[in-house]
């Protein structure tokens, strides 16, 4: 997907903290990676780019996983306090680069898309995304809005914070936590582009 892509050089979407790791994995054994890209995205600070490079690291390490190899990951898209600016850095091009990735290229299965807070406006995002989809990535996305009860149903409360309506009391792994995890890793992520990787895992 991008050439020499390492930690050490896309530290600035960490530091933004807007990916954010659970220490903890769900009832099944998956990697969770929550995306906020509502009130804590400054667009004039990390473009959906550098969010886009930020993914990409977090599956190549949890490849590195004998268990997420297994298992895989799901992802929380936590879209509160999406703003009409922010929609705008949205464009067909990048919709279709990010589908297609997930659909015939991503290193690790990714089980469910879980899209939570999302206001009215999200629908102007989506619908970028939707005539790209295929069948089996679209029936793995799932919109909980505000119902927590919804969410629960796939992913249980014990594997939750609070503010997903879960009972799990460890704190996450911030973006600059995160970071520095992923910067002892340089030399694997050095090897996988050596290699690079054409098509997706069998899911």
């Amino acid at each position: 997907m991008y050439d020499g892509l390492l930690p050490s050089k896309e530290k600035n979407v960490f530091e933004q903290n807007i990916l954010t790791v659970q220490p903890n994995r769900d009832q099944h054994g998956r990697r969770i990676l929550i995306i906020e890209l509502g009130k804590k995205w400054k667009t004039d600070k990390v473009t959906l780019d550098e969010v886009f490079k930020g993914c990409v690291l977090f599956l190549e390490a949890a490849m590195l996983e004998p268990e997420s190899q297994v298992c895989g990951a799901v992802v929380i898209f936590d879209m509160d306090g999406l703003s009409m600016g922010q929609t705008t850095k949205f464009t067909p091009m990048f919709a279709k680069r990010i589908v297609d990735w997930l659909q015939d290229s991503v290193p690790l299965r990714i089980k469910n898309i879980h899209i939570v807070n999302q206001p009215y406006i999200f629908k102007v995002v989506f619908a970028l995304f939707k005539p790209f989809l295929r069948e089996k990535l679209r029936n793995r996305i799932i919109f909980h809005g505000t119902d927590r009860k919804s969410l629960h149903q796939h992913m249980a409360p014990e594997c939750l914070p609070a503010c997903y309506g879960g009972t799990l009391e460890l704190p996450r792994i911030d973006g600059a936590q995160w970071l520095e995890l992923l910067e002892k890793c340089d030399n694997e992520f050095k090897a996988i582009n050596s290699y690079g990787y054409k098509k997706k895992v069998d899911s």
